[in-house]
């Protein structure tokens, strides 16, 4: 050997040359589809975790259900379905029962009458009388609007036009021209 030493330079390996970089980089056209379909493959992937965490979130919802629990407590389980009997052996009493209708919870007393008022107080007494008033002495409406609006067009004379709308209800005192 001389002297003048080149390292382990091997002749026949041009691996490092720069020509060859290029070549295996391809050309402008292809890193570009390439860089495209690696953004659209991790779309498809970011959408496909996505779609697993939902079916998992539904499955854990449906064996919730099943076990006579709400099943908005599935955004609380982490793990995977095939645990979810550990767990609510651990966490089940702090979650929400359903009743057998699924209504409300057997430890919540129904509300027993109307609800409470939204009517401030001192309009309350007045909204009373309009309640007990009611439809007292008014007769429900017969028949279709198309037919009552026919009727009236063809009543004869104003009399004839009063009892008809009080027949269907109208309170309105037609001969006085007042509010019964």
């Amino acid at each position: 050997m001389s002297e003048y030493s080149f390292g382990d330079f091997d002749p026949d390996d041009l691996s490092g040359a720069g020509e060859q970089q290029s070549v295996q980089q391809g050309p402008k056209w292809f890193r570009e589809y390439m860089d495209k379909v690696s953004e659209q493959l991790k779309a498809i992937q970011a959408e496909n975790e996505r779609l697993k965490a939902e079916k998992k979130q539904q499955a854990v919802a449906e064996a919730l259900r099943a076990k006579g629990y709400a099943p908005q407590a599935a955004s609380l389980f982490q793990g995977e379905p095939d645990k979810l009997d550990e767990w609510l052996t651990a966490n089940g009493a702090a979650l929400a029962k359903l009743t057998p209708e699924g209504g409300e919870q057997p430890g919540e007393p129904a509300p027993q009458g109307p609800p409470p008022s939204t009517v401030p107080a001192d309009g309350q007494e007045q909204m009373q009388r309009m309640q007990e008033q009611g439809t007292q002495g008014v007769a429900p409406p017969q028949g279709t609007d198309n037919e009552l609006a026919q009727a009236l067009k063809a009543a004869p004379s104003y009399e004839d036009f009063a009892k008809l709308m009080q027949a269907h209800g109208n309170p309105y005192d037609w001969g006085t021209g007042a509010a019964s």
